[in-house]
Parts: structure tokens; sequence; C-alpha cells
């Protein structure tokens, strides 16, 4: 549990802005949570071995054999393991690329004449840019300025 605390608090189970597609976003919380489960099943499985419960009813205890507990405290490491196996993967979610910047450029010519638009491949020697009537080519000679704009007018 602790560990599983420790990556909720550094922050690695991201929940906004992130780029994973949704899939991998459902499958990670999934994960999360069958993490959750397993480390709660080992710290179970461990305190049935540490502190055994004794029925109230009969006095009759229920302090388990040498062997059931090394096998119920084996259980319980094995449990822990998985649980933390689950919960890096589930945190791997938080490294999905992101998805190129697809920003506008403006780009003036020496003549004065202007165009803005996200980059698109064209020939060497010029830049490509798609505007609204298409895809405009001007070649490196010509070009005044390019500077990035968040949106174009």
């Amino acid at each position: 549990m602790a560990v599983l605390g420790f990556i909720g608090i550094c922050g690695v189970l991201r929940t906004t802005n992130s780029p994973a597609p949704r899939a991998v976003q459902w499958v990670a919380a999934a994960l999360a949570v069958a993490a959750l489960a397993a480390a709660s099943l080992a710290i179970f499985n461990v305190g049935r071995v540490a502190y055994p419960v004794i029925d109230a009813a009969d006095g009759a205890s229920a302090v388990p054999s040498a062997g059931q507990a090394a096998a119920r405290l084996r259980a319980g490491i094995r449990l822990t393991i998985v649980a933390v196996i689950l919960a890096v993967i589930a945190a791997l979610s938080g490294w999905w690329p992101a998805q190129a910047s697809t920003a506008a450029v403006a780009v003036t010519s020496s003549s004065g004449q202007a165009w803005c638009g996200p980059l698109v491949n064209g020939p060497a020697g010029a830049i490509s840019v798609r505007t609204g009537n298409g895809v405009i080519t001007v070649p490196a000679q010509a070009i005044a300025q390019v500077r990035p704009v968040t949106q174009c007018p």
C-alpha cells in the first residue's frame, strides 16, 4: 500500500491532459484498481498470520499452523509484487508520446504577401504552408519572415 500511495502522491497516475488515447487511459485505470485490490489482498493474507482471529462464540483460535502461516506469507509477498508490477504498468501510460504540434506559422514574402497555416511537406529550398486556398509554396529566396502564430486570422 505504501508503494501505491507513493506512486499516487508523486502524480505518476495522471488523469488530466494526458496524450494517451482514451482506451489506454481506461486500461491504466483498471490496472491501478487491480493493483489496489492485489495490495489489499496481500495485506489481508499477512494480517491473518500476524493477527489470527479468535471466534468469540466457542473460544476456538484460528491460529494457523507453521506451514499455513508460511504459505500465507509467501502469497502475501507474491501479491505485493503483482500489485507493484500492475501499478508500474498503469503508470507507463503517463509517458505516452505527445502528438506532433500542428501550430500555424505566418510566412511573409519579400514582396509583402503573407500566408498563414500549418507547415506541410514540400520541395527542397522552399516552405509549404496549407492555407484556406490550398497549399502555397514559397521559395526560400523570397521569404522575408517566418513566425509562429497560435491562430491564423
